[in-house]
């Protein structure tokens, strides 16, 4: 910088003059130059401050990751409740079904509720399940696992050529004990007996009802209405695989 003033102030003016002081232009040389180290110097000073205060951490350095921020409780989707859940499956479970109505759980007594479901099928006859959610309390109480086949236990077990009805025990790896049973339309005498081949019991089965026996000590039963107008039930509403969608669907947590 000195050189420059230095060779500033040397110029020998010629004619006509230059039209400015060249000790003045060389003052002011040096005053830009000098303000230009400040700014600079200001801003690697600035600059070290914001590298100081941020970590960097190198993909693999020292095994460390940075994770996303949580999601706040208020960003977090909601699960379903049961009625809401039982509304969107009963579709996709009952195919080709019509005019679905799934009405509102009721609780019977402490840790159990059941909801209706009517629907009509493709024959175009109106049909119902009632879909029941025990928790481990009412299920001890109401529906005992053990001797869930036998058909002396069982009224609707029996057919009317008093044979025991459709029974199965399925024990599942996941921990749910499923059980699915049949029943059939009877007739009876004065002293309860089933008189054989009159009237429509025919032994065939028309209800199909399934209850799985949750690890926890729950349960979730399913229990065929059947058809709801007055012709005589010809059929189970529901075949297996329906009934095994339901009873095990995860979102139904006995409680």
């Amino acid at each position: 910088m000195d050189e420059l003033e230095n060779r500033l102030r040397g110029i020998k003016l010629a004619e006509p003059p230059l039209g400015f002081d060249p000790d003045e232009v060389a003052g002011t040389a040096a005053k830009k130059v000098r303000n230009r180290r400040a700014v600079v110097s200001t801003g690697v000073a600035t600059l070290a401050v914001i590298a100081a205060a941020v970590v960097f951490v190198a993909p693999g350095e020292n095994g460390a990751s940075l994770a996303p921020a949580a999601a706040s409780s208020s960003q977090q989707p909601k699960p379903k409740d049961d009625l809401q859940h039982l509304k969107d499956v009963v579709p996709q479970v009952i195919t080709g079904a019509k005019n679905i109505e799934v009405k509102d759980f009721v609780g019977g007594h402490g840790d159990l509720k059941t909801a209706e479901i009517k629907y009509t099928d493709a024959a175009g006859r109106p049909r119902g399940v009632n879909l029941t959610i025990a928790g481990p309390a009412s299920t001890k109480e109401g529906y005992p696992r053990e001797d869930r086949c036998n058909p002396e236990k069982v009224a609707d077990g029996i057919g009317p050529d008093r044979k025991p009805m459709r029974c199965v025990e399925l024990p599942r790896p996941d921990g749910n004990f499923v059980v699915i049973s049949e029943t059939a339309s009877k007739s009876v005498d004065m002293d309860g007996d089933v008189i054989v081949g009159q009237g429509f019991s025919t032994g065939k089965p028309v209800t199909r009802n399934a209850i799985a026996f949750r690890p926890g000590g729950g349960s979730v039963n399913i229990f065929d209405l059947g058809t709801l107008d007055d012709a005589p039930r010809e059929s189970p509403s529901l075949t297996d695989q329906q009934l095994l969608a339901l009873i095990l669907d995860p979102a139904f947590v006995p409680r």
